[in-house]
């Protein structure tokens, strides 16, 4: 594959052919690139790639992708376009030769449950015999093998190296996570989407959409490259949704549509529930993972598998990384730890503690949260009867004392009752600390993810999970 092979099948507005070398992969990111390689220009929110050309030139790069006039080097190739993001996603399309046509690819978006909802749907699938790749926020999963990922939706060259080598594999299937933050910068341009989910819209990233309605609309570009498209009709965007696709199938525990789930009830702490007649066990007992069961379940029917063949696979599902996960310990406390981080998602874990059990709740805000949201978070909080540990969680370019005022301004609206404790690991303590027997103690924010962002966007190393126990462990030799 050469220049003119790309250009063939590329929007641009000019173009500088100096080699004719062959070209083998394509990135946005200088320290990437590799011999015969292509390096897109994007002009970023905190980088500008032009300014990056010449290290991608000594890396490898043969051909430069440009907005700007930049000062052209002899023996490379330059390519001017309108949008660099575009053009990432067509040139890499081109370059992996178009993987997502070979596979069976499925989409789910919304504010809260993407991972679980994507977790199911590859634990059906592969439980189908049916060869699965899992893309989102805890990393890539090529038929269970894990491959690390830096963002919940990857740039658009990675999603494509992935879904080759899935194709390269014998992987049937691919489950994407889709954020809005992906759909919105072209993150999955060109991805050919056999089934989209949108599991629900919730108060998020106003930092970045600045309102509903455009965030609304970035997650709808999901449905415009799907074939079939799946909404949840019990949340109102979900609605709407539908009524902009009127193509779209519908899900539901509580309004009619296409697969309502009904007689939903928690026995022996599994949620059991019935679609078309045909029953389900959840090895689960959270409300809102029902939400999630059904979306995959719609999802893998819609790829052709039977309802009753579904129920069998689903059975055998037992959770997710940090989503509603226990932490094992002799004091019998229930110790969650949970990626929660967004109001509704605080409500969903709150409302699944059984009403006579005190909840305790770790968790502060990431400093690119809004302020309003902080607040809501705070109330939530206090009007589901939490004790609040105010701490620390991703400050990034703003302070923990700002981020914890906001919250406890919603915790006092509502009277709840709060500490506030700035070092994360010592406000575990102090909550796991200040439990009873069957109390549950809820650590919420941080999740899965191996770090904490303490200042701007410089990563220390950090484990929630390690921390709970180095806390556990302390408080059993004290």
């Amino acid at each position: 594959m050469n220049l003119t092979d790309i250009l063939d099948k590329i929007d641009y507005i000019d173009y500088t052919k100096n080699n004719d070398d062959e070209i083998t992969n394509v990135t946005n990111d200088s320290r990437k690139i590799e011999k015969g390689g292509v390096f897109v220009a994007i002009s970023g929110m905190e980088f500008d790639g032009h300014r990056f050309i010449d290290k991608a030139i000594a890396n490898g790069a043969n051909t430069i992708v440009v907005t700007e006039d930049v000062k052209e080097i002899d023996d490379i190739n330059y390519i001017k376009v309108d949008d660099s993001r575009i053009a990432l996603a067509q040139i890499s399309n081109v370059v992996c030769d178009f993987p997502s046509k070979k596979l069976r690819v499925i989409g789910v978006t919304g504010t809260n449950g993407k991972t679980t909802t994507s977790s199911m749907i590859s634990h059906i699938l592969e439980n189908l015999d049916s060869p699965c790749t899992n893309i989102g926020t805890n990393g890539t999963f090529i038929a269970k093998e894990k491959y690390e990922t830096p963002n919940t939706t990857p740039e658009i060259c990675e999603i494509n190296k992935i879904l080759k080598l899935s194709v390269d594999k014998k992987i049937d299937n691919a489950v994407v996570e889709c954020s809005s933050h992906g759909l919105y910068l072209h993150r999955l341009d060109g991805i050919d989407f056999d089934v989209a989910v949108f599991n629900n819209l919730s108060m998020e990233h106003m930092d970045f959409h600045k309102n509903m309605e455009n965030y609304f609309d970035a997650k709808m570009i999901l449905f415009e490259n799907a074939k079939k498209k799946i909404a949840n009709v019990d949340d109102e965007y979900g609605r709407k949704a539908k009524a902009r696709f009127e193509d779209a199938y519908t899900f539901s525990l509580e309004n009619e549509s296409d697969f309502k789930a009904e007689n939903v009830e928690l026995i022996d702490g599994k949620m059991h529930f019935e679609i078309k007649n045909v029953k389900f066990v959840l090895n689960r007992f959270a409300l809102f993972d029902v939400y999630n069961a059904v979306a995959a379940i719609v999802a893998v029917n819609l790829l052709g598998y039977e309802l009753e063949d579904i129920a069998k696979s689903l059975e055998s599902f037992t959770g997710v990384e940090a989503r509603f996960e226990f932490v094992k310990n002799d004091m019998g406390i229930n110790i969650v730890i949970d990626f929660a981080h967004t109001p509704k998602a605080f409500e969903n874990i709150y409302k699944s503690v059984p009403n006579d059990k005190r909840k305790i709740a770790v968790y502060g805000m990431s400093g690119d949260r809004t302020r309003e949201i902080r607040h809501e978070v705070g109330k939530i909080s206090a009007e589901n009867n939490v004790f609040s540990v105010v701490t620390t969680d991703d400050p990034k370019f703003d302070t923990y004392e700002n981020i914890a005022d906001d919250i406890i301004s919603g915790i006092e609206e509502e009277n709840g009752e709060y500490v506030r404790i700035k070092d994360r690991k010592s406000a575990i303590k102090h909550a796991i600390g200040m439990a009873n027997k069957g109390d549950f103690v809820l650590l919420l924010g941080k999740g899965q993810e191996n770090f904490i962002k303490l200042k701007g966007n410089e990563k220390t190393p950090y484990s929630e999970k390690e921390t709970v126990n180095e806390v556990l462990d302390e408080l059993k030799n004290k």
